[in-house]
């Protein structure tokens, strides 16, 4: 999810059409929908604005074995249609081999976009950390960076308002029962290091976060058969007095 203007936009996980929804945060209910023109969703996994742009990953690599990513970028404007102006195609720079496995370090769901890079924070579905990619922007250069060990399966990251990254994680236990979980992590000479883990209490799968105001935060939960889709607020003011 991101907010523009106070405006909380999100996408849906799962679909391939190329739509983004505008959600009433006091009901999560749709009030707009958006399409995203000139692009393609095989699947899309995380969404960011950064400098009037709107940027969406395809980056949802499940099996392991894509050779297919991409980023899109997006000018925003309000209206029914926003048009992308540049698509980036690329693979993580450490994958030699794309054999379709339950156990890899190569999904991702998890990016932030500030000045000309986009940070990913990969999904490690083999030792449960996650891994730190720097895709330039300008150069199209990406390159792997720190390893962290979050301890769950990465799905969202938002800056706090000090500058640390709030990394929404979670681990599932017979697909049933999900134990989520924040990291927060700090930045020590260009560096991420993991400084405190929260225990979130809900029990589903909640994959994204937004920044509203000050330590507030929205929570957005997958939609399953019988229940998700739902909103949560969150406030971490405590964890900063």
């Amino acid at each position: 999810m991101i907010n523009i203007d106070n405006r909380i936009i999100s996408m849906n996980d799962g679909s391939t059409h190329t739509l983004l929804q505008e959600i009433d945060p006091s009901t999560a209910e749709i009030i707009n929908t958006i399409n995203v023109a000139k692009t393609s969703n095989i699947d899309w996994e995380a969404l960011q604005y950064n400098n009037e742009n709107i940027y969406i990953a395809d980056i949802g690599n499940n099996e392991g074995d894509r050779e297919n990513l991409s980023l899109y970028t997006i000018p925003y404007q309000a209206g029914p249609e926003i048009i992308c102006i540049d698509t980036m195609n690329f693979i993580w720079p450490d994958q030699t081999e794309f054999i379709a496995s339950n156990s890899h370090p190569y999904d991702c769901e998890s990016m932030l976009v500030e000045g000309n890079v986009a940070t990913f924070f990969s999904k490690n579905r083999s030792d449960l950390k996650t891994n730190v990619y720097r895709l330039d922007l300008t150069t199209e250069l990406i390159t792997k960076g720190e390893s962290i060990s979050i301890v769950g399966l990465a799905t969202d990251a938002v800056k706090d308002p000090s500058g640390n990254v709030i990394l929404l994680s979670y681990l599932t236990f017979n697909g049933n029962t999900f134990a989520n979980k924040i990291s927060i992590l700090e930045v020590s000479d260009g560096v991420y290091k993991l400084k405190e883990s929260i225990p979130i209490s809900e029990n589903t799968q909640i994959e994204a976060i937004v920044h509203i105001e000050d330590h507030k935060y929205l929570l957005g939960a997958e939609s399953e058969t019988n229940e998700g889709g739902y909103l949560y607020s969150l406030d971490l003011g405590e964890f900063y007095e």
